[in-house]
């Protein structure tokens, strides 16, 4: 059994290693666990023709697929603490036990708490946070990794950011999922001095896990099929490319805690930074946390679940309250780049919040120049 203790907030006991969680990674305790999967060996559902949840929320939940126990099966149940029972694909791709399972129940967890996990980037400099929102595969990650050679900041997370109600935000360090524009951009002419031994495997891999890649799975996601076993016995064949930041950035600072300052959406367009009214930042962070959480079977799942009796639904309209309030009281900005290179927009903000200037009435522009040492290097 693994154990995984996310902040004090989020306890989980696995049979399965979850690599995204290896950072909260801790010794077994005694302490009351919030979840705990394990896998269930046998032939338990019989092969049918849809997809289908059977037990609508709690105290069971199952989400079945075409092939049954052939193929994957989850199963939740309890009310204070949820049990998680998988198959066997589930067992063997671990990756897509965590993306497609474990984090979306961690978002719920945490948010029926008052806590948030949003789907965004997060550095830092002097206890500082700059939040960094965009579509996946937007060039989120090269940017991030930028920042982070330049020693611009320090790290906190890629991915995933935790806020809490004093918005206080807390580091989330999973491994780096390497795109294909990322791989491109940042690591193919430094892979050796970074660590990475391979680069036609990490290359095949970033492909087949880019954003088209997704695409086309979400497409066939809307197709009567097994969309979840089709996902794990995709990534047992080509597992993803995942790798954490001191193995593409060497010296790299980390900071678990910081107060959030300011919030960034990346957009493509002349090199500019406009700020953002606070509603209009709001409905693109809540869009592109849908878009990173929204994977079939999400929406079958936790359309039914129900965490301390309230249901889904509740849950997030918690979460949405606390985001409000991260907009309201953070600087909200769009940052526009036709090059990708949004990292010297960031340090520029981060220059202005350490240094603060008159407030910009939303939506007025505040263009800038790239300095030589931020023009793309070829």
């Amino acid at each position: 059994m693994h154990y995984y203790d996310v902040i004090g907030l989020a306890r989980i006991a696995s049979d399965v290693p979850l690599r995204e969680l290896e950072k909260f990674e801790s010794p077994k305790d005694n302490s009351r666990k919030d979840v705990v999967i394990r896998y269930k060996p046998g032939l338990r559902y019989a092969p049918r023709f849809d997809r289908k949840v059977v037990g609508k929320g709690n105290p069971s939940l199952t989400y079945i697929e075409q092939l049954g126990s052939f193929g994957a099966t989850v199963s939740f149940y309890g009310k204070k603490r949820i049990n998680v029972e998988i198959s066997w694909i589930l067992k063997q791709s671990n990756a897509v036990l965590y993306v497609n399972v474990v984090e979306p129940l961690l978002r719920m967890i945490l948010a029926e708490k008052g806590y948030a996990l949003l789907h965004g980037a997060c550095l830092s400099r002097k206890d500082r946070a700059v939040l960094v929102s965009a579509p996946p595969d937007t060039g989120k990650t090269s940017t991030v990794l930028r920042c982070l050679d330049k020693g611009w900041f320090s790290f906190m997370s890629d991915d995933m950011t935790i806020v809490e109600p004093d918005l206080q935000v807390y580091t989330f360090p999973k491994p780096f999922t390497i795109s294909a524009h990322t791989y491109n951009v940042m690591v193919k002419d430094d892979l050796k001095d970074k660590g990475l031994k391979s680069k036609m495997k990490l290359l095949v891999k970033s492909w087949v896990h880019s954003k088209t890649g997704r695409r086309i799975l979400r497409q066939i996601g809307e197709l009567n099929v097994p969309i979840l076993t089709l996902n794990a016995m995709g990534q047992i064949l080509v597992h993803p490319p995942k790798i954490f930041v001191g193995d593409l950035v060497r010296n790299a600072t980390m900071q678990k805690q910081a107060q959030a300052s300011s919030v960034c959406l990346l957009r493509t367009g002349p090199d500019a930074i406009i700020s953002a009214a606070p509603q209009t930042a709001l409905r693109e962070l809540l869009a592109n946390s849908d878009d990173a959480f929204g994977f079939p079977p999400y929406s079958n799942i936790f359309a039914h679940m129900k965490i301390n009796g309230r249901n889904t639904r509740e849950i997030l309209e918690t979460e949405k309250e606390l985001l409000t309030r991260l907009v309201k009281n953070t600087k909200c900005f769009w940052l526009y780049s036709n090059s990708r290179r949004w990292d010297s927009g960031l340090n520029e903000i981060m220059d202005r919040v350490l240094k603060p200037t008159p407030a910009l009435h939303p939506e007025e522009a505040m263009p800038f120049e790239f300095g030589p040492e931020s023009l793309l290097q070829h």
